[in-house]
């Protein structure tokens, strides 16, 4: 495996845009908005690539090469040399060295959701008594301190808080005059905006994750950006919330395989 520096990962995302799956935080590692590792079997023309961001999302792509397979099984499986604590391997291809069952690697699965509408603008739903102490905002220089104190993940995916607040298209809901929940684009690359979404546990139950999210889209429709769903097949809660907000599956399960250092 060959390690790339940053200035040469535009061969690898030439391979990626060619790729049926894209995933914007994939991407991001691969146009350098955000940080990770790149691995590429051959240089400068690649066959088989492997992106690692540096939260643990991964990804393998392109044509199978064995050699390169042999030393990545090494790599995530043996020596694991990966930097995260675990990594998050999303694969609609399966390498061999996990198509068997092995400990190490724990498999789950993930399906991805997308909008049917280009640019869809959805209204609020939410009852009376809980609409009347709602309120949004987007984060800025002045409130982001205590909004990464209330949800801490302003450094989760993003490199700095400018980062966060320029290019996260964040949205904050308040219930009662506290943050409640948020919804944010954990990576945003060729107009995609990968949602996350997180309500505190005392705040739940009451809408307000769903507030944030159509809030967040709308925002989006503002932009001519595409906002894109991916979630555990067994999470209920996030399935269900993608639905009941229009989001529509935009391809089949895929395997995810976790694997812990």
């Amino acid at each position: 495996m060959i390690k790339l520096d940053r200035e040469h990962y535009n061969i690898a995302y030439k391979l990626y845009q060619t790729n049926d799956i894209y995933f914007p935080l994939i991407a991001a590692v691969l146009l350098n908005y955000q940080d990770g590792s790149v691995y590429v079997d051959a240089y400068p023309s690649p066959s088989q690539v492997y992106v690692e961001h540096a939260f643990g999302f991964a990804q393998i792509f392109g044509k199978t090469v064995e050699r390169f397979e042999e030393e990545l099984e090494s790599y995530m499986l043996i020596e694991k040399r990966f930097v995260p604590n675990k990594i998050r391997l999303f694969a609609k291809y399966v390498p061999g060295f996990l198509v068997s069952p092995r400990k190490e690697a724990e498999l789950s699965y993930r399906q991805r959701f997308k909008l049917p509408c280009e640019h869809p603008v959805i209204k609020q739903q939410i009852e009376s008594e809980t609409l009347g102490h709602v309120k949004s905002c987007s984060v800025t220089a002045e409130n982001i301190s205590m909004i990464d104190a209330a949800f801490q993940v302003v450094n989760r995916f993003w490199r700095c808080t400018d980062d966060f607040i320029e290019k996260s298209n964040a949205v904050v809901v308040f219930y009662k005059g506290e943050p409640a929940s948020i919804c944010y684009a954990a990576a945003l690359t060729d107009s995609f905006a990968e949602i996350d979404v997180l309500t505190l546990p005392t705040q739940r139950n009451l809408g307000l994750g769903k507030f944030a999210v159509i809030d967040f889209i709308n925002k989006c429709s503002n932009q001519s950006l595409h906002p894109t769903w991916d979630c555990f097949t067994n999470n209920s809660g996030s399935m269900m919330l993608c639905k009941s907000v229009g989001f529509i599956p935009a391809s089949d399960p895929y395997h995810f395989f976790t694997i812990a250092k």
